[in-house]
């Protein structure tokens, strides 16, 4: 036996908690939620790391909702308004935070984007794997291209 205990208490200082900000796992850290097209991990993360699958898909997110702002001809802070939440956490300069990847989204975030915008909820239902619906390229792009890009196309006429 090695001698460890099992605590569950939320409570506990010897908790390991994170350090590290989605943006950190991509390799444009300053594109995060910028662009529409998928990120590669940074140097040192695996593709395949769990981590930074999740950094790529809040990239994702964090893209659409500010495409559907502009869209809007709108900005976060309105927005934020029209959001239907009673989290108090959902404030502007979290949003912010999440846009940037500064702070990893949770599941309510998304909840609460996938409510409010089309784009947001295709994306998680091409992401956990819907197959009535087209999958979003989740393939790292070939080394020295950028890869598709991806967008809510909501300014296209062609669906």
């Amino acid at each position: 036996m090695t001698g460890l205990t099992f605590n569950p208490r939320r409570d506990d200082s010897d908790a390991p908690t994170p350090t590290t900000r989605p943006r950190d796992l991509v390799d444009r850290p300053d594109m995060f939620g910028r662009w529409g097209k998928p990120q590669r991990a940074a140097a040192g993360i695996e593709p395949t790391d769990a981590r930074f699958i999740a950094a790529n898909l809040q990239h994702w997110v964090a893209n659409a909702v500010r495409e559907e702002v502009l869209m809007l001809r709108s900005n976060l802070a309105t927005i934020v308004q029209t959001l239907k939440t009673t989290s108090p956490e959902m404030t502007l300069e979290r949003i912010s935070r999440l846009q940037h990847g500064d702070e990893p989204m949770r599941l309510d975030d998304l909840l609460i984007w996938s409510r409010r915008f089309d784009s947001v909820r295709d994306i998680l239902t091409s992401a956990f794997g819907d197959a009535t619906r087209p999958a979003v390229a989740t393939t790292p792009p070939a080394e020295g291209g950028m890869g598709p890009i991806i967008t809510t196309r909501r300014g296209s006429s062609t669906h």
